[in-house]
C-alpha cells in the first residue's frame, strides 16, 4: 500500500473517521495499532511476523532490564536483546554481502567455504523499526525512561504506520507520552497535515521522479561523458534524493499530524549547510542522533583524546554507511563523511588564524563561500553513494574533482540537456568570459547589498507549512488546487519507489 494510491487514502480517511467517532482512549489506540499492521500486511505481506517478533523482543527485553536485580545482570540481558533484535536485520541485509567476503577469504589447504547465496527480499522498513527498538531497550537500561506497561500501546509506537517504512526512527521518549490523551481532529490539524502531505506529494512524484530517469541516463554508462554531465547528474541526484527522502517525511509528518501523534522532523534546509557537522545536524536528523547517542557517545564520544574522537567519528561514519546497505560503495560513503567530519573538527580547534583573517570579510559573502565549500563535498560524497561500480566511480570523481569545461556533444541525448550544452559549447571564448564576468558581478552586488541578501534569506528561512496552513480557507483552498493541478499535470507516468525503502 503506496502512499499516493487509491488504497491508502481509503485506508487514511477510514482511520480518520474511526478515531474521530470512538472517543475512548484504548478504543483509539486499538483502531491505530490494527491500522498499523494491516497497513504492513498489505505492503510487506508475512514479514509482519518480523515486526511483531521484533516488537515482543523488545518489550519483554525491556522489562527484564527494568527488574534485573543486579547492574551485571542488566547488561547481559541488554546486549542478548540486541543481538537478538539484530539478527533479522544482518540476516536479510548483509547475509550475501558477508558470504561473497568469506569467498574472496583464502583458507588453508584450498579449503573452499562454499556457503549458499539466496535470493533475499529484503523487509521494508526493517532498520528503521529496528532501531527504534534497539533505543528502546537501550533507554531503559540508561535508566531515561521506563518501561511501557500496556503491551498494546508499545506495539502502536513501534508500528505507528505513518513512520513504519521509512521513519522518521521515532524513540519511545518522543512518542510514549503522547499515547497518554485522547486524540481529537480539528480543522486545524488537516489543514496543517494536507499542507505537508500534498507539499511531500510534490517533491517525491514531481521533483524527484522527474529527476529520476536523467539521473539513471547519466550514471549508468558515465564513462565517455565529459564534466558537465557528471556535475550536472550528480547535482540532480542530490537534489533527488532530498526531494524523495524528505518527501516520504514530509507525507508521513502530514498524516500524523492529522491524527494527533506527531513525529520528529527529520530535515531542516540541509543544503544550506556551512559545515559537514552542520549538514549531519539537518540531514536524516533522527539518524545522525541516534548514531551520535547509541554509537559515537558510548565509544567514547569527544572525552579520550583528539586521536581518539577522529577515530571515533570514523567508526561511527563507517556504520551509517553500512546501515544505508551491504556495498562497498556505501561503506566507502560513510568512511568519506567521518573523514569530512574529523578534518572540519580539527580545523575549528586549530586554524585560529584563518579564522581571524576570515573576520575581516564581508558576512555575506562569507556565508555564501562556507555554503558553497560544504556542498562541493558533500555532493562529492553523492557520487559514491549513487555510483556502485567502482570503475565507474573513480571516473565520476575524476571528471567532478578535476573539471574540464568540455560542453561538447556525447553519445547521449540526455533529456533535452545536451542541446544547451551545445549552445554553450558554440559561444566563443570572449563571449564565454564576458558572460562569466556578468553573472559574478550580480553575484558581488547580491551579498554585498544587506537589503537583497535579507530578502533572500527571509524567502528561504520562512516555514512556508505554517504560513500555507495558515491561511484563510478560502486561499488555502486555491494554494490546495495549484499544488494538486501541478502534481496532475507533471507527474510522470511511472514513479519508482521511494529511495530509502531499500535502507
Amino acid at each position: 500500500m503506496q502512499f499516493d494510491s487509491i488504497e491508502f487514502f481509503i485506508f487514511l480517511i477510514t482511520i480518520l473517521l474511526l478515531i474521530n467517532s470512538l472517543k475512548k482512549l484504548q478504543y483509539q489506540q486499538a483502531i491505530l495499532l490494527a491500522g498499523s499492521f494491516l497497513f504492513y500486511w498489505a505492503t510487506s505481506n508475512y514479514f509482519v511476523i518480523l515486526l511483531l517478533f521484533i516488537i515482543i523482543t523488545s518489550y519483554n527485553s525491556g522489562s527484564l532490564i527494568f527488574h534485573a536485580i543486579s547492574p551485571i545482570r542488566k547488561k547481559i540481558t541488554l546486549v542478548i536483546a540486541i543481538f537478538f533484535l539484530l539478527i533479522p536485520l544482518v540476516f536479510f541485509k548483509y547475509y550475501n554481502f558477508g558470504v561473497e567476503l568469506i569467498h574472496q577469504i583464502p583458507l588453508p589447504l584450498n579449503y573452499y567455504l562454499n556457503l549458499p547465496v539466496m535470493d533475499i527480499i529484503l523487509p521494508i522498513g526493517i532498520s528503521f523499526f529496528t532501531f527504534s527498538a534497539i533505543s528502546y531497550v537501550i533507554d531503559i537500561y540508561r535508566g531515561a525512561i521506563h518501561p511501557e506497561e500496556k503491551f498494546y500501546r508499545y506495539a502502536l509506537f513501534v508500528s505507528y504506520f505513518p513512520h513504519l517504512l521509512a521513519g522518521p526512527i521515532v524513540r519511545a521518549s518522543q512518542f510514549l507520552p503522547q499515547l497518554k490523551h485522547c486524540v481529537s481532529l480539528s480543522p486545524d490539524t488537516l489543514k496543517t497535515g494536507t499542507t505537508i502531505m500534498v507539499w511531500g506529494f510534490l517533491k517525491k512524484f514531481v521533483i524527484a521522479d522527474n529527476l529520476s530517469p536523467i539521473v539513471t541516463d547519466i550514471f549508468s554508462h558515465p564513462v565517455g561523458l565529459s564534466s558537465p554531465y557528471i556535475v550536472l547528474g550528480t547535482f540532480l541526484f542530490g537534489i533527488q534524493i532530498y526531494c524523495d527522502f524528505s518527501g516520504y517525511i514530509d507525507i508521513a509528518l502530514g498524516v500524523a499530524e492529522m491524527i494527533g501523534l506527531h513525529l520528529p522532523q527529520n530535515f531542516f534546509r540541509p543544503y544550506l549547510s556551512k559545515s559537514p557537522t552542520e549538514f549531519w545536524r539537518r540531514w536524516n536528523i533522527t539518524l545522525s542522533s541516534f548514531i551520535r547517542d547509541y554509537i559515537y557517545i558510548p565509544l567514547g564520544g569527544n572525552r579520550l583524546g583528539k586521536i581518539r574522537t577522529y577515530l571515533n567519528l570514523e567508526m561511527s561514519m563507517l556504520l551509517c554507511g553500512l546501515w544505508h546497505g551491504a556495498a562497498w560503495n556505501f561503506i566507502i560513503w560513510g568512511g568519506y563523511h567521518g573523514l569530512l567530519l574529523s578534518i572540519h573538527k580539527f580545523g575549528a580547534e586549530h586554524v585560529t588564524f584563518l579564522r581571524q583573517q576570515l573576520s575581516s570579510i564581508n558576512s555575506n559573502f562569507l556565508q555564501i563561500v562556507k555554503i558553497f565549500i560544504t556542498q562541493y563535498f558533500i555532493f562529492l560524497g553523492w557520487i559514491i553513494f549513487r555510483v556502485g561500480d567502482l570503475p565507474n566511480l573513480l571516473y565520476c570523481i575524476n571528471k567532478y574533482v578535476l573539471f574540464d569545461f568540455d560542453f561538447s556533444k556525447q553519445k547521449y541525448s540526455l533529456w533535452g540537456v545536451t542541446p544547451l550544452f551545445d549552445i554553450i559549447n558554440s559561444l566563443n571564448i570572449q563571449i564565454k568570459t564576458i558572460l562569466f564576468l556578468f553573472i559574478l558581478c550580480i553575484i558581488i552586488i547580491i551579498v554585498h547589498s544587506d537589503s537583497i541578501m535579507k530578502k533572500i534569506s527571509h524567502v528561504i528561512t520562512t516555514d512556508w507549512t505554517h504560513f500555507f496552513s495558515s491561511l484563510p480557507i478560502r486561499y488555502w483552498i486555491i494554494y490546495l488546487t495549484i499544488i494538486l493541478f501541478v502534481f496532475i499535470t507533471f507527474r510522470p507516468g511511472t514513479s519508482p519507489l521511494f529511495i530509502y525503502f531499500q535502507f
